[in-house]
């Protein structure tokens, strides 16, 4: 899995919260959001109308020799689920409606809700006012494919209606280990952006001033220390370039991008002359 993959995943999943009639309840890589049991009926355990966001297959040709940074043409599945548990009873009317949008819980609601959070994922990823959503598109060069699908069931009892997204984007390509990212790199302002990220504080004292009612969010903290620590390393900048092109030692070498046997490693050659010595005087 590469850290833009991560990333971009992650900054839909934000952008989307709050954004659509499923309110807060975009799922990162919820696994079993949507699940097909052993005798082929569709179940979920949601208590309420998701989405669930993955990144999915990917493809990457022609990469420069044996690099590995390329991420290519990759696929986010946007998945969207309701059932029939997903109601409440309104006292008023005496109908039973979908928890949250007011609407009778019948067939036909199931499928216009699910049509109308479809449209509002379009909106808000492209939405030029939606910090989240601006990384989103950062991450990648434009939309090569979108495909829409539906399915329906009848698990356990309870009725399931559930769509499907699947975005096909052309990823930009991963940072190499090392390099150092310049603040107007996408997977840089994931990071700024993500450390703004809070929860409430379990140990807040409200008697307390200089008790903080928030906290950094916890889960997000260790996630992106650790993609960082995939980028960070005392290399040297011959082995960077080594690693951006996945090049041998050898075609470093021969390139003269290697430092010559007994130079220090840490030497960067600037310049090397190529032109032909003066012949030799008689």
């Amino acid at each position: 899995m590469s850290l833009t993959r991560i990333a971009a995943r992650l900054a839909a999943v934000y952008a989307l919260r709050g954004k659509t009639l499923v309110g807060d309840n975009v799922l990162d890589s919820q696994i079993g959001a949507l699940d097909i049991t052993a005798d082929g009926e569709l179940r979920t355990d949601e208590e309420k109308p998701f989405i669930s966001v993955y990144a999915d297959a990917a493809k990457s040709d022609d990469n420069v020799l044996r690099s590995w940074t390329d991420n290519g043409a990759t696929d986010f599945l946007f998945e969207m689920g309701v059932t029939a548990a997903h109601t409440e009873f309104n006292d008023e009317t005496g109908e039973t409606t979908l928890v949250g949008v007011g609407i009778p819980a019948t067939d036909a609601a199931f499928e216009f809700l699910l049509d109308v959070v479809a449209r509002q994922i379009g909106d808000t990823l492209s939405d030029p006012e939606n910090e989240w959503a601006e990384i989103f598109r950062k991450f990648h060069r434009g939309n090569a494919r979108i495909e829409r699908a539906r399915t329906s069931g009848d698990g356990s009892g309870i009725r399931l209606a559930a769509q499907q997204i699947r975005l096909t984007v052309d990823l930009v390509a991963d940072p190499v280990r090392g390099a150092e990212l310049n603040p107007a790199h996408p997977l840089a302002m994931f990071f700024a952006k993500a450390a703004t990220l809070t929860v409430p504080n379990p140990a807040h004292d409200p008697d307390d001033e200089n008790s903080p009612a928030t906290i950094p969010d916890p889960v997000v903290t260790a996630q992106v220390a650790l993609m960082q620590a995939q980028l960070a390393g005392s290399e040297y900048d011959w082995q960077t370039a080594l690693r951006r092109y996945g090049m041998t030692k050898t075609e470093g070498e021969n390139l003269l991008i290697v430092p010559p046997e007994g130079v220090e490693a840490d030497i960067t050659i600037i310049e090397v002359g190529a032109a032909p010595a003066a012949p030799a005087q008689p």
